[in-house]
């Protein structure tokens, strides 16, 4: 008998021991003989049973997930003498690691040859993928030193709990007890980032300023948008007697387009989201590209083939999202208002849209009467606010505050006070 692939030979308990098992393991499985010398010498145990205790708990404790049932000790005799036959299966949650050191090299050991060795970050990566399928998000996330603060913050805001049982209801946490991929991505410790850039012109010859978002997905939207309402300029235009305020970009549409590059991207190939403001348009673009059978006719028409499908849920669980599939159609249809339209060029391994600049590429079509005729038209019943009526018209919340105030003062709505919002309900309906 020799050390091969599937055979390993320790003389006696030590450090080695717990790193051939783990390899086995996380490979193909294997025999560890303890008691016998690496050159096939049998050297014996004397307390066998004292041994076994010692090395499968040790095994146990020391290796993350449980390895326990994929683990058998069995006495055996060899010339004269007993050893222990340590059988090892491999595993179901591959991969699996030292818990001192987690998903990295020397915490996941594989077997190459005879050897158990340090398996590299790509093959740990593949590891997982293998194990796991296409999907990202139910993947074993690399990083299992997490924490959710900003995530925390958001779910407190919107008054649902997020402790240990939630985390497992949504994905973050695996049936293993280990985090996951979307668990990464929610986490303060996302390894992906958005990169803007702002430039003077048409072209990317001159920079005026660029940034960084990380941290939770969460974080790098909210920052972004922050960061983005800055150089998005809203301009005071009279149309007749009235006196209306536009942005050069509608708010909904930078944020249905990052939520959406978030989202659908492929969490699988490195690199950032990349947002790119010029003075005519912004563009912004994810990687991946569209999924095979759909087609930009479909996205607007609401046909939604989600990537990431639990990122997806978490995003409507916490309505950032108002449903599935209907980012990219309310996009165009908020810009259609004005008479322009947005562009989705074919890019190859990435999805491109680009968002015309309302104060260079158009005329706006809307009077200040045509936008409080829809708001009477929209808002039938029930109350809303000035961040509904400016979602519904594509325009910034002064401007719609300014809008429904006007209309309040001639009565055309009413307004009420309720804790520090303003809410506005129809009235009658407008004459001219």
């Amino acid at each position: 008998m020799f050390e091969n692939t599937n055979t390993e030979f320790k003389g006696e308990y030590g450090a080695n021991v717990n790193k051939t098992l783990l390899a086995f393991i996380n490979t193909d499985g294997g025999r560890l003989y303890l008691g016998v010398a690496d050159d096939g010498r049998v050297v014996g145990i004397d307390d066998p049973d004292a041994e076994m205790l010692r090395v499968t708990h040790s095994f146990r404790d020391s290796v993350s997930p449980d390895p326990t049932a994929f683990l058998s000790a069995t006495p055996v005799e060899r010339e004269g003498r007993v050893v222990i036959e340590f059988t090892v299966e491999q595993g179901l949650a591959v991969p699996y690691c030292f818990k001192e050191f987690g998903l990295v090299p020397k915490g996941v050991y594989v077997r190459v040859g005879s050897e158990s060795v340090p398996a590299s970050r790509e093959h740990i990566r593949r590891m997982i993928r293998d194990n796991d399928g296409e999907k990202y998000v139910d993947a074993l996330s690399l990083n299992q030193n997490l924490t959710f603060d900003y995530a925390a913050t958001i779910f407190a805001d919107k008054g649902i709990a997020f402790g240990d049982t939630r985390k497992k209801s949504l994905g973050l946490v695996r049936a293993d007890g280990r985090f996951s991929n979307l668990a990464l991505l929610a986490s303060d410790q996302c390894p992906y980032s958005i990169n803007a850039a702002i430039f003077a012109g048409t072209t990317k010859e001159t920079f005026k300023d660029r940034k960084e978002f990380s941290g939770s997905v969460f974080r790098q939207i909210d920052e972004i948008l922050a960061y983005l309402n800055v150089y998005n300029k809203v301009a005071s235009v009279f149309e007749g007697a009235y006196r209306v305020d536009r942005a050069d970009y509608p708010e909904i549409a930078f944020r249905e387009a990052l939520i959406n590059a978030v989202i659908h991207r492929d969490y699988y190939i490195d690199g950032s989201i990349l947002v790119s403001m010029f003075a005519d348009r912004t563009e912004i673009m994810s990687l991946g590209g569209i999924l095979p059978g759909v087609t930009p006719e479909l996205m607007l028409a609401g046909i939604s083939v989600t990537r990431n499908d639990k990122l997806a849920a978490l995003f409507y669980r916490l309505k950032l999202i108002e449903a599935y599939g209907t980012g990219i159609p309310r996009i165009f249809e908020t810009y259609a208002r004005f008479g322009v339209t947005p562009s989705i060029p074919v890019v190859n391994g990435g999805f491109l849209i680009s968002l015309p600049n309302l104060s260079v590429t158009s005329i706006a079509i809307d009077t200040p009467k045509g936008n409080e005729s829809r708001v009477l038209s929209h808002f039938t019943s029930g109350e809303f606010t000035k961040r509904n009526a400016a979602d519904l018209l594509g325009i910034s919340v002064s401007g719609a505050y300014k809008l429904l105030r006007r209309m309040a003062r001639r009565g055309v709505l009413r307004s009420a006070k309720r804790g520090k919002e303003i809410v506005y309900s129809s009235v009658r309906d407008l004459e001219f």
